[in-house]
């Protein structure tokens, strides 16, 4: 049985703060694997190996990249966006927003 935000027995205010709470720790688990995997990315045309990759193999590499890159500008927006909201009793709005960010930054990895 799944609970709604209709059954919690809580303020508005109490809502905003819990789900500000379970975005941000979604943000630092996904944050963190995105960077990793950028970072792995970024190392591997060092390798020796990397010169004998194809033309398709390397368009594919480049496409991970950007991608990479893509997802850690969307996962860290709610951070800078959450600067410039602060202390203006937004936090909802500051929610939805970054929902908004995180569904296309998971995307490309397959989650949901």
């Amino acid at each position: 049985m799944r609970t709604t935000d209709d059954d919690r027995n809580e303020s508005p205010q109490q809502r905003d703060d819990r789900n500000l709470m379970e975005l941000l720790q979604e943000l630092r688990v996904a944050g963190l694997g995105v960077q990793v995997l950028f970072g792995f990315l970024l190392s591997l045309p060092f390798t020796t190996r990397f010169i004998r990759l194809s033309p398709s193999q390397r368009g594919l590499y480049v496409a991970d990249l950007l991608l990479a890159a893509l997802s850690t500008a969307l996962l860290l927006a709610p951070v800078a966006y959450h600067r410039l909201v602060f202390r203006q009793h937004l936090k909802e709005r500051l929610v939805r927003m970054a929902n908004g960010w995180l569904s296309p930054a998971w995307s490309p990895w397959g989650w949901p």
